[in-house]
């Protein structure tokens, strides 16, 4: 009786924790650009601010906040020995107010390196999972921007 209470508990548990990556919008936490588009308006509404507004529209600061994500995720990649090199991305990015990514849509560019797109959802999924931005905002927030790996800072910005 007490392992079936255990069991049962330990269920619950998990269901709820795989809840809380499906966002109030029904939306996948990754997925790739195209798909769900009914539903972007919902995703906007729910993010208002733009990742500019984070830095208080300072160029060079978004810049260096946007680079250090990317090298964030390079690093993540290494660390799964996940190769990454070669891929070119557009990219969606959904933040909640405490920094935690609510969503992410990418999609290849035509001059990216094929990794096959479930391999690349399924590794952006453990990202969102364990990611939190450095900086917050009262309202959810977005961003949209490419991405090359791997990841190489300007000088001007190192």
């Amino acid at each position: 009786m007490k392992y079936l209470i255990s069991i049962t508990l330990i269920l619950i548990l998990e269901s709820a924790h795989a809840q809380s990556h499906v966002q109030s919008t029904g939306l996948p936490a990754v997925f790739l650009i195209g798909e769900y588009e009914d539903r972007y308006l919902e995703l906007s509404e729910q993010h208002p601010d733009m990742f500019m507004t984070v830095y208080k529209n300072n160029l060079d600061q978004a810049y260096k906040g946007w680079s250090e994500l990317l090298m964030d995720i390079e690093d993540y990649a290494a660390d799964l020995k996940f190769d990454i090199k070669g891929a070119k991305l557009w990219m969606n990015i959904y933040f909640n107010p405490d920094g935690t990514i609510s969503n992410l849509a990418f999609f290849p560019k035509p001059n990216s390196r094929n990794i096959p797109e479930e391999q690349l959802v399924a590794f952006f999924k453990n990202f969102v999972r364990q990611y939190r931005f450095l900086e917050s905002s009262d309202k959810g927030f977005q961003h949209s921007a490419s991405a090359s790996f791997p990841y190489v800072l300007p000088q001007d910005y190192a």
